[in-house]
């Protein structure tokens, strides 16, 4: 990836784009942050979507007598509901 930025000459070396994201890349983001909204926006969505924060990021992830690896799986499920709410903000956003 480095020798694609080396390799621009001109004007071209002045594109401000990231070489790492496409603007085909940057649709599909879009279009899946988009999706996302258009799921959990709705009233059956939303409810889901309260369900899933109030089993995952309102919890705490480490317990009395938990271990690391059952703190490792609360995280890593709390972290699933913190990216659907970071695709919902990215559409609110476009």
């Amino acid at each position: 990836m480095i020798e694609q930025v080396k390799a621009r000459k001109g004007w071209a070396a002045l594109d401000i784009d990231s070489p790492g994201q496409s603007k085909e890349s940057a649709a599909k983001g879009r279009e899946i942050a988009s999706r996302f909204h258009e799921c959990f926006r709705t009233e059956a969505g939303q409810f889901v979507l309260d369900r899933l924060i109030a089993i995952t990021i309102l919890r705490p992830t480490v317990t009395p007598g938990s271990t690391q690896f059952e703190a490792g799986i609360r995280e890593g499920r709390a972290d699933l509901v913190r990216q659907i709410l970071t695709q919902i903000e990215t559409a609110e956003k476009q």
